[in-house]
């Protein structure tokens, strides 16, 4: 890795409160490398009390040196979302740009922007689709034909104790997304 690169690295990790982040890992529960990426070097550690700050600074560590190594713009592992711009993108799209186009952009040639690395640790976040093209929104929630599967299943085993409670479930979510209208 480059030494300002390096450098960068450095500078994220010292300005991170640890002590915060260290209490948020204890209070979630969250081990280290818990991401759906393999990284290289990165061992897979499920929470413990053992668990340090060093273990979680390790991980960061090795999470920015991979995004920066392979010049990954972005990515979600674990708790962490990187931010990564390589200068050297830049440089590259100007050399492949087009010589006319050159030329119109030349004059700001001095107007470079500097690599940049963000991290971001967010232990918890909920992303929510709906899907508004549809007549009846209910039907193509994916909860609603988990539900009526198992409300299918329920009644070919003949438990209508339990299809009845599905039902309900399944009326009481009609209910709720035609008065959403």
């Amino acid at each position: 890795m480059r030494k300002d690169f390096k450098k960068l690295v450095d500078k994220i990790i010292a300005s991170l409160d640890w002590d915060s982040i260290h209490e948020i890992h204890r209070s979630f529960k969250l081990g280290i490398g818990e991401g759906s990426e393999v990284i290289p070097g990165l061992k897979r550690k499920k929470y413990s009390e053992d668990l340090t700050k060093n273990d979680i600074k390790g991980e960061l560590r090795k999470v920015l040196k991979f995004v920066i190594e392979n010049d990954i713009s972005k990515i979600v592992y674990g708790p962490w979302m990187i931010f990564w711009f390589n200068q050297d993108w830049e440089i590259l799209y100007d050399r492949m740009m087009d010589p006319e186009d050159a030329e119109e952009i030349g004059e700001q040639e001095d107007l470079r922007v500097d690599s940049r690395l963000e991290a971001i640790y967010s232990p918890q976040r909920i992303c929510l689709t709906i899907n508004a093209d549809s007549e009846d929104a209910a039907s193509s929630d994916p909860e609603f034909s988990i539900l009526s599967r198992m409300m299918d299943k329920a009644i070919k085993k003949e438990n209508y104790e339990l299809a009845k409670k599905i039902k309900d479930i399944l009326d009481l979510t009609n209910t709720g997304s035609s008065e959403d209208k």
